[in-house]
């Protein structure tokens, strides 16, 4: 046996436990900081709560609200410039996956040299970044706890993976209070991105048994507690177990990689304009079957792991009841097909060239050519 495991957070989960941020700052002998969150955080009134703990704390701090989605190169190189100016010490970065993933890239920034898209690939940083202090608010990336960070790349229409042993976070407030207020519409996405995450690490190529066991308890905890979630937002439970779940999915991720839905999802954001969870969702249930071909038993294990009664049939009928229950999650959830989501066919050819360039495909357990993922496509319209 071997293999290679690592995270690069250390993880503090509670409830309220986002108001601690100030102390832990201080605990790290740290006075300038640097917050980085979007308007929709700033709405919810998450971003001024942040920010009051940490002037609690007598820190420093500069604000910076206007990161949106799909965080791209000019976006980073602006936060990197505004932190540089602020003599930044530590970043707090407040949100979901794309304001986490700015922080991460503006960190990098801090000890490396600009431009960002330099760094594109596995252990290119060569200087471990300033700090960040990541305050999830969704539970979908788990960018709080990888050693990723994804970047659009203006010029080429791409998104760059940056990874490695300098990239990640230093820290991890979980607090499942913070992902209350996400719509059904934002549960649903983002909990089926984690939900990918989570299948796509277990069906890698680079599993281990250090994965295997994050994964498939992502798998459970994200099946069972996603519906109600999407349902009524104010169960408790159902949000921590949520969060949890995306966390155990990073957990996975971060060392087994991902699958051929991730590397289509990724041009589907850019070519199609669909989010991430969206993306990976509506493409997941047919990669999955795809890939079922050749590994049905770990198909059948991730059916297992979500309720399934899945003993005694054989191993083509697991695979299908497997994928059947994916397909119904998503419809039970409200994720649209590629058709209802406005992508158009004709994107088809770039996205499926664009998927095969990226590194999950390497991970996919079964090699793909540009046929399948246009079929996968075709399938998921």
């Amino acid at each position: 046996m071997h293999f290679h495991f690592s995270l690069p957070s250390s993880v503090t989960f509670a409830q309220g436990n986002a108001q601690s941020v100030g102390h832990l700052v201080l605990g790290l002998e740290l006075k300038k900081v640097f917050c980085v969150y979007d308007s929709g955080i700033k709405k919810a009134g998450i971003a001024d709560s942040i920010v009051a703990a940490l002037k609690a704390a007598k820190l420093e701090v500069v604000e910076w609200g206007s990161l949106v989605a799909n965080p791209s190169d000019v976006v980073v190189e602006e936060g990197a410039k505004l932190a540089r100016a602020a003599e930044a010490e530590v970043i707090v970065a407040v949100g979901g996956g794309s304001v986490i993933d700015a922080g991460k890239a503006i960190a990098i920034l801090m000890t490396n040299e600009s431009p960002i898209n330099q760094y594109e690939g596995i252990n290119l940083v060569k200087n471990p970044g300033i700090p960040v202090i990541a305050v999830p608010t969704t539970a979908g990336t788990a960018s709080e706890v990888t050693a990723f960070t994804v970047v659009t790349d203006t010029a080429r229409q791409t998104k760059m993976v940056i990874g490695g042993q300098n990239v990640g976070p230093r820290y991890a407030l979980l607090d499942p209070l913070l992902t209350k207020g996400m719509t059904p519409e934002l549960t649903a996405s983002t909990g089926m991105g984690a939900f990918a995450h989570a299948v796509e690490a277990y069906l890698s190529a680079a599993a281990s048994v250090a994965t295997n066991i994050n994964a498939l308890k992502a798998i459970e905890l994200i099946y069972r507690n996603l519906p109600i979630a999407v349902e009524n937002g104010a169960n408790a439970d159902a949000r921590a177990n949520m969060l949890v779940g995306s966390m155990l999915a990073g957990f996975a991720y971060n060392s087994a990689i991902l699958g051929l839905a991730h590397s289509i999802s990724h041009p589907l954001n850019v070519h199609g304009g669909l989010p991430h969870g969206i993306a990976n969702a509506a493409v997941l249930p047919h990669v999955m079957e795809y890939n079922g071909v050749v590994v049905p038993e770990k198909l059948r294990a991730v059916g297992t792991a979500m309720g399934l009664e899945l003993q005694g049939l054989d191993r083509e009928e697991a695979v299908r009841k497997t994928v059947d229950a994916v397909k119904e999650l998503s419809r039970q959830i409200g994720i649209p097909s590629l058709r209802e989501a406005g992508v158009s066919r004709d994107v088809f050819d770039r996205i499926a060239s664009d998927a095969l360039q990226e590194i999950s495909t390497i991970f996919n357990p079964r090699k793909p050519g540009k046929d399948d993922v246009i079929a996968i496509l075709e399938k998921a319209y």
